[in-house]
C-alpha cells in the first residue's frame, strides 16, 4: 500500500540552500531607498531605490522571493503610515515598523542620508536590535483617525471663536449680557452689521 506521506527529498549536489534576507527601507512619499543583507555575511548584498507604489513594491518582493525563502524587512514609523507594512505582510514578507526614538544611535549617525539609514536599519534588523511597534488593524486606525478629527475640529472651533471675539472687541463690539455662545449671544451676533464692506466680509469669514 502506498503511503500518503511523501518523503522529504534530500538536497542534491548543486542545490542551493536559500537563506534569510534582511531588508532596511527608508520610506518617503514618492520613493523607497532599500538595502539588504543576508544572515551569513556582513557585506551589503544590494542597495537600490524604487518608486513608492504597489507595482514596484510587488516587483521587488517577487525578485527577493526568487532568491531567498525568508524575507524580513523594516522601516521607521512616519507620515506614510501603515499601508506599506500591511501590503508587504500580505505578500508573505515579515515586515515590522519601528519607532524612530527606539532606534539605537551612534555618533556617526550625525551624517544622515537615505542610503545610510536603509543600511543601518538592515543591520539592526539582522542583529535583533529593533523592536516592532504595535500595528493597529484598519478598524482600529479608522476609529483613531475619527477621534483625532473630532479633536482637531473642536480645537479649530475654539480658536475661531477666540479670533471672532478679539476682532469684535477691536471694533468696539462688546457683549456682556450673558455667557458667550448662548442663544442670546448668537442672536446678538446675528444682528451685528458693519457698514464697511471689508469689515463685514471679515466678520462673515470669522463667523461662518
Amino acid at each position: 500500500m502506498r503511503s500518503i506521506y511523501h518523503k522529504t527529498r534530500k538536497p542534491t549536489e548543486g542545490t542551493k540552500v536559500k537563506r534569510k534576507v534582511y531588508v532596511g527601507m527608508d520610506v518617503h512619499k514618492e520613493t523607497i531607498r532599500i538595502a539588504y543583507l543576508t544572515s551569513n555575511t556582513k557585506e551589503l548584498v544590494k542597495e537600490q531605490q524604487i518608486k513608492h507604489n504597489e507595482v514596484q513594491n510587488k516587483k521587488f518582493v517577487n525578485k527577493l522571493k526568487s532568491e531567498w525563502n525568508e524575507i524580513h524587512c523594516c522601516y521607521e514609523e512616519g507620515v506614510t503610515g501603515y499601508p506599506l507594512n500591511r501590503y508587504l505582510n500580505s505578500l508573505g514578507v515579515k515586515c515590522i515598523l519601528v519607532a524612530p526614538g527606539k532606534i539605537p544611535r551612534q555618533s556617526s549617525d550625525k551624517i544622515k542620508t537615505d542610503k545610510r539609514d536603509a543600511i543601518k536599519l538592515a543591520r539592526l534588523l539582522r542583529s535583533g536590535d529593533l523592536e516592532s511597534i504595535h500595528i493597529p488593524s484598519e478598524e482600529e486606525e479608522a476609529v483613531r483617525d475619527y477621534l483625532r478629527s473630532r479633536d482637531s475640529l473642536r480645537l479649530d472651533l475654539g480658536r475661531n471663536r477666540q479670533r471672532l471675539m478679539k476682532f469684535l472687541l477691536r471694533k468696539g463690539n462688546v457683549y456682556s449680557t450673558t455667557k458667550y455662545w448662548t442663544v442670546s449671544h448668537y442672536k446678538w451676533l446675528n444682528n451685528l452689521h458693519f457698514e464697511n464692506e471689508i469689515l463685514q466680509e471679515t466678520f462673515n469669514d470669522y463667523y461662518s
